[in-house]
């Protein structure tokens, strides 16, 4: 063929020497390039496909790489005379294999080649897989954490690339714990698996930095130390700060930028802007200087407040839930949260809620007047009124459904009202048969005045069975066994859930020390009242600084009132004892004596969960009264005790309290009409330990069980009748189901005197210490405190010190 085509271009060439070559130029170019391309076209070939074959493929298969290539058999491409590969089809396929970033090299050959048709050779090398991640390095960050960052598991493709980016997100994930100087490497390693390798990141973590200065710039409306403490977390500290941290962290200094704006906000300074910051870095020192240069434009005050399109309630009850008047300094933060929410339900959203308003929808104008004021218009939608159709509960599988449709205040036929949701919630953990993690309320709209509410719960054991040995100072070793059926049911008592309580214990302590048999029953609703009945029956005998033996029977009754509200409840409690007193030190009559005695309390409870409260508060008043001085039995005394406790929500994780601030005060004070002597020694006041030891016994942890009150000569306690203790405690919830559990951090004083007289409010013996609760089913709630005494008790003069406590049920 070519050499027919040189014959040809020499005969033209004769030809064009006779004519005029210079007009000829361009139709010779076009000439050459024609007969060029013929002859390239002459050299190549077109083939069919007849077989490919894969090699170097060890996960992905053959007949997927053939897929994936694009390439078909009995297709067309075009090779040259050195047998490679030409067409778009090669390049394709190429492409396609990697885009699946599964191969680290790929080649697609002639294999082989027939007057038939074409082999073509697919080879690759595919990438490792991981194996494992190895950690090197890392203090500030667990190596879990790590590993989350870097999201990649056993298995999984391992590229040069991937190294990269897992180096990148540890980097990432240290700047965010302000440790922004991080150094991290990465390597991939061989492992004896075939084509599995290690992913190795190694970690210099550097140093933790502090920070050392704030400077603020532009502020004249507030101080530094003002807008220092806006910023919340981010601080510097001094020597004596001990529970300040003043470690920079990236993540809280963003936040603090933002805590800075809002604070100038809820003080009126809707203009206030941050214009600039910076974060000053010194290695050598580890320490950082931040710098804030703010603008805080004109404080703000509300001129006008109206009110559009309400018809239910007139402009003076809206503005009253709005809480603003003319004049105030404008709070955008304290203005939208009473406009549409507030955690007390004041707001004005919840009046309408509280009445049905389901849909209503509450939308502000505020407009600027001038540079310092502004006019607030409220248009409210108030749409439809809703009543509740259904109230269904589901997921109880062993609780009776009247158990807790009588914890509800919502009732089918009434008005659509949030805040009775909320209190039907809040009764429900109450209850502590559901996990309160799943407490949810689910509303569904039935049509445009109707709704169906339904209470999903998850059931939980509450009953609990205890087989325990500890020790108490005042007995040694101790042990109980008891079971206690919280949702007990008399009529069914295999399968429970009426809520009823049946309790049975047997305490016991060494060499007959102590011995207590208590078996009692509770029905808290009494034909679907909330009528409170049950009785008590128990014998127990008790040696300590005492000897005596009781024996006999209590009836209880109470109700929940409906004023001042239904959180409120009134209780009384009757019970006859036959005391044998057999030893005694504190000045009562030794020997035989009957006491019938009426005990009244008055309470308010609004807890949210009874195990772990993180909300609300619980108030008690109780007297009891001995009869003696009416000739009825022949103990007198009249005692009185008084206890309020407050649980404050400090931090939220997962939308549950889980940092809980709880504050607690005690006061008692018993006391004989005719003659203190008939007081039996069960009811006069012992403090120390951690209360399990005994009848009357208060604890106060970092003390040794009853070590704290008045004593004889001799150097016993003989216990006192005026006492008061005061506690505080930060509690945090590491988990609140399937077991609960919360650590502690506590500081308690407190003192026994011998009356009213003698007793002195500043004379009280203090500690401080750590501890944790584990609720363990069935057995109960256990706790562990341990407690430093600031101060000496008895003669020694010495400090009480450290001291261990174990606890139970509290």
């Amino acid at each position: 063929m070519n050499h027919v085509i040189n014959h040809s271009f020499s005969a033209c060439w004769a030809v064009l020497r006779f004519l005029d070559l210079k007009r000829l130029v361009p139709l010779i170019l076009v000439l050459a390039a024609s007969l060029n391309a013929v002859g390239m076209a002459q050299s190549n070939s077109v083939y069919k496909i007849l077989d490919i074959i894969v090699e170097g493929n060890v996960y992905a298969d053959r007949a997927t790489i053939i897929a994936l290539s694009g390439l078909r058999e009995g297709e067309e491409v075009v090779i040259d005379q050195a047998n490679v590969l030409q067409n778009e089809k090669i390049q394709n396929a190429v492409s396609k294999l990697w885009g699946r970033k599964q191969f680290d090299r790929i080649a697609i050959t002639v294999d082989k080649l027939t007057p038939l048709g074409i082999v073509l050779k697919i080879v690759v090398v595919e990438y490792p897989r991981l194996n494992e991640i190895v950690i090197s390095g890392n203090d500030d960050i667990s190596s879990e954490d790590i590993r989350l960052a870097i999201a990649k598991y056993r298995g999984d493709i391992l590229r040069d690339y991937d190294g990269f980016q897992a180096a990148k997100r540890v980097r990432e994930l240290y700047e965010e714990e302000g440790r922004p100087f991080t150094e991290v490497s990465y390597a991939i390693e061989a492992t004896d698996t075939a084509n599995y390798s290690r992913l190795v990141i190694d970690i210099e973590e550097g140093n933790d930095f502090f920070v050392q200065s704030i400077f603020f710039e532009g502020n004249n409306a507030f101080s530094d130390d003002e807008l220092i403490s806006a910023l919340d977390e981010v601080n510097t500290k001094s020597w004596w700060q001990f529970w300040r941290s003043d470690k920079f962290d990236l993540e809280e200094y963003e936040t603090g930028k933002k805590n800075l704006i809002a604070f100038y906000r809820r003080n009126g300074y809707l203009d206030a802007t941050l214009v600039n910051d910076s974060v000053a870095y010194n290695n050598n020192h580890e320490a950082v200087q931040l710098h804030f240069t703010v603008t805080e434009g004109q404080q703000v005050y509300v001129r006008s407040i109206d009110f559009e399109g309400n018809v239910v309630y007139p402009n003076e009850r809206l503005k009253q839930r709005l809480d603003f008047e003319e004049g105030d300094v404008f709070d955008e933060e304290r203005f939208n949260l009473n406009l549409k929410g507030n955690e007390n339900q004041t707001d004005v959203a919840s009046l309408y809620l509280d009445n049905g308003y389901l849909m209503v929808d509450p939308q502000s104008d505020i407009r600027r007047i001038g540079n310092d004021s502004v006019d607030i218009l409220i248009r409210i939608r108030e749409n439809n009124q809703f009543t509740v159709r259904r109230v269904d509960i589901k997921g109880n599988t062993k609780t009776h459904d009247k158990v807790v449709r009588r914890e509800l205040f919502v009732r089918p036929g009434d008005y659509f009202n949030r805040s009775a949701i909320i209190r039907s919630i809040r009764g429900l953990g109450v209850l502590n048969y559901f996990n309160p993690e799943t407490l949810r309320p689910e509303i569904n709209r039935v049509d445009n005045s109707r709704v169906d509410v339904a209470f999903n719960v998850e059931e939980r054991s509450s009953d609990t069975f205890n087989a325990s040995v500890g020790f108490a100072g005042s007995f040694g070793i101790t042990g109980s066994i008891g079971v206690t059926l919280n949702n007990f049911s008399i009529s069914e008592p295999l399968t429970g859930g009426a809520g009823q309580v049946f309790r049975f214990e047997w305490q016991f302590g060494g060499s007959n020390s102590l011995r207590t048999f208590t078996l009692g029953f509770t029905e808290p609703w009494v034909n679907d009242e909330p009528l409170t009945f049950g009785f008590n029956l128990f014998d127990s005998r008790q040696r300590s600084s005492f000897d005596i033996r009781r024996t006999g029977v209590s009836v209880n009754i109470g109700r929940r009132l409906s004023w001042p509200d239904d959180w409120f409840r009134l209780d009384y409690q009757l019970r006859y004892l036959r005391n044998d007193i057999r030893d005694d030190g504190t000045g009562t009559s030794t020997g035989l004596s009957t006491e019938i005695s009426l005990r009244q309390s008055i309470s308010r409870t609004n807890l949210d969960n009874i195990l772990f409260p993180s909300e609300g508060s619980r108030f008690s008043f109780a007297t009891q009264y001995a009869f003696g001085s009416l000739g009825i039995g022949s103990t007198d005394y009249f005692k009185n005790d008084i206890t309020f406790e407050q649980y404050n929500p400090l931090m939220k994780i997962g939308g549950f309290n889980r940092l809980v601030l709880y504050l607690s005060s005690q006061w008692g004070y018993v006391v004989g009409f005719e003659s203190d002597t008939t007081i039996p020694p069960t009811e006069i006041y012992r403090m120390g330990g951690n209360g399990l030891g005994g009848f009357a016994v208060t604890p106060l942890r970092g003390y040794q069980d009853e070590d704290i009150g008045p004593r004889n000569e001799n150097g016993n306690i003989i216990g006192g009748r005026f006492m008061t203790r005061y506690v505080a405690e930060l509690r945090f919830a590491l988990s609140l189901s399937p077991m609960p559990i919360y650590l502690l951090g506590f500081a308690e004083a407190g003192n026994v005197w011998t009356g009213l007289s003698t007793s002195d409010p500043f004379d009280l013996k203090r500690s401080a210490g750590l501890g944790m609760r584990i609720l363990l089913q069935p057995i109960g709630l256990l706790g562990f405190d341990y407690g430093f005494g600031f101060d000496p008790v008895g003669e020694s003069g010495d400090r009480s010190g450290w001291q261990f406590h174990f606890q139970f049920g509290r």
